[in-house]
């Protein structure tokens, strides 16, 4: 595959303690895919071998063809953009000054954000919804809006690939689900390939192209992927019950397919 997103044969380990152990996945160009399963399958750990924030004990990921390793730092951070669980920080930076710093990659050092860069981040404040928040100390928000301030942090960088951890963290029901949109409509409208962890495996099966349903690795020979593919296909009981361990059954409401716990 020579666009979108390759991982061959990652393994990692920490601690003595297997967490990740010869994944494999192959993701397309453009698409939403959502990678799910419990505390501990080493989702956020995939995200950073991916970002190259972590060196995996084996393996290799690629994108676009190209392999991570082989990229300069400031390439690599123009191509792949990143949103954490959480961030913090103790400067009272606006807004808007927090956003403009996903424009570093393309700003020459020792040079200041210019004109084309102040417009861009304009841009995502609002295309995030948060433009009112503008001139508001990056501090003084909630922890809801930071995670949106993050999210148009990443889109300014203009990556192909977004990697977002839990991004509808700190988020209330509305903005979860409005969140959850908004990041399908920028994967289809720039081209954006997204590959975002959740726990709500109900928000994976609504806003997701493709699913990753990983569990834990307990005895030799098993797996981390229990199932990737479409939602339905992989959002089985039988493929819910081997990741994580718990009985539910299908419904559906109004042509959508949910998993209702027993």
């Amino acid at each position: 595959m020579k666009a979108g997103v390759r991982i061959e044969e990652i393994s990692m380990s920490y601690g003595g303690s297997r967490i990740l152990d010869s994944v494999s996945l192959s993701i397309r160009k453009g698409s939403v895919v959502t990678m799910v399963g419990p505390n501990g399958c080493g989702k956020t750990t995939l995200l950073k071998i991916i970002n190259r924030l972590l060196k995996p004990d084996r393996g290799q990921v690629y994108v676009d063809g190209r392999p991570v390793t082989s990229m300069p730092a400031h390439q690599l951070a123009r191509i792949v953009g990143y949103v954490p669980q959480g961030h913090k920080t103790s400067f009272p930076f606006t807004v808007r000054e927090v956003v403009v710093t996903g424009r570093m990659p393309y700003i020459p050092a020792f040079s200041s954000p210019r004109r084309n860069d102040l417009e861009k981040a304009d841009q995502v404040l609002e295309l995030t919804g948060i433009d009112r928040l503008a001139d508001r100390a990056y501090t003084r928000i909630s922890g809801g809006e930071r995670q949106l301030v993050m999210i148009a942090r990443a889109l300014v960088q203009e990556p192909a690939v977004l990697l977002l951890d839990e991004p509808t963290s700190y988020l209330d029901f509305k903005n979860q689900v409005q969140t959850l949109k908004m990041i399908g409509e920028i994967s289809r409208a720039r081209g954006v390939t997204v590959i975002m962890t959740l726990h709500d495996p109900n928000h994976a099966l609504m806003f997701s192209d493709d699913v990753v349903l990983l569990r834990r690795l307990c005895s030799v020979g098993d797996a981390n992927v229990v199932a990737s593919g479409l939602p339905h296909s992989v959002m089985t009981p039988e493929n819910i019950r081997a990741a994580y361990g718990v009985e539910v059954e299908t419904v559906e409401v109004r042509g959508r397919r949910l998993l209702m716990p027993l």
